[in-house]
């Protein structure tokens, strides 16, 4: 018992590090959706999760039978629709169609500064803390593969 506490300390206190960081970094919605002459917005969710005390993102990739990108590796995310009141919703539809995530089990923490994609289309960041025992469950008409990688991967 005394490990397993011990363990939840040391977790609570690297996501709560993260949570702070990344809270600097937030840009809320000075970014989003702006007067900009793009044909649309789109939002992706950037999933961290922890396994085995080390911070990991969730990424995708794309089916092979889509007609844009077929095959990249991406994370969750896509094209803003009418019903989504903001950047965050789109982020969040898009993640429960593409690996079944429910909104509710996303703990959204900032939005990051969007960038263009290589179609001209405005793509705003949305970071979110999940839950390390989420069971991906991938919808085959947009993706063919769910996988986990450590966030230090990507600082190295």
């Amino acid at each position: 018992r005394a490990q397993d506490s011990a363990q939840d300390r040391a977790q609570d206190s690297a996501l709560e590090r993260a949570r702070r960081r990344l809270l600097r970094a937030d840009v809320g919605a000075r970014w989003s959706r702006p007067a900009l002459p793009l044909p649309r917005s789109s939002a992706v969710l950037l999933p961290l999760l922890l396994r085995r005390g080390r911070p990991h993102l969730l990424l995708t990739v794309r089916a092979a039978q889509l007609r844009r990108s077929p095959g990249e590796v991406c994370f969750p995310g896509g094209k803003s629709e009418a019903c989504d009141k903001d950047d965050i919703d789109t982020a969040l539809r898009e993640a429960k169609e593409e690996v079944g995530l429910p909104p509710e089990k996303v703990e959204v923490i900032c939005r990051l500064v969007p960038g263009i994609d290589k179609v001209n289309q405005l793509v705003t960041p949305v970071v979110g803390f999940i839950e390390d025992t989420f069971q991906a469950t991938p919808n085959p008409d947009e993706v063919s593969e769910v996988f986990f990688v450590p966030l230090e991967y990507f600082i190295k």
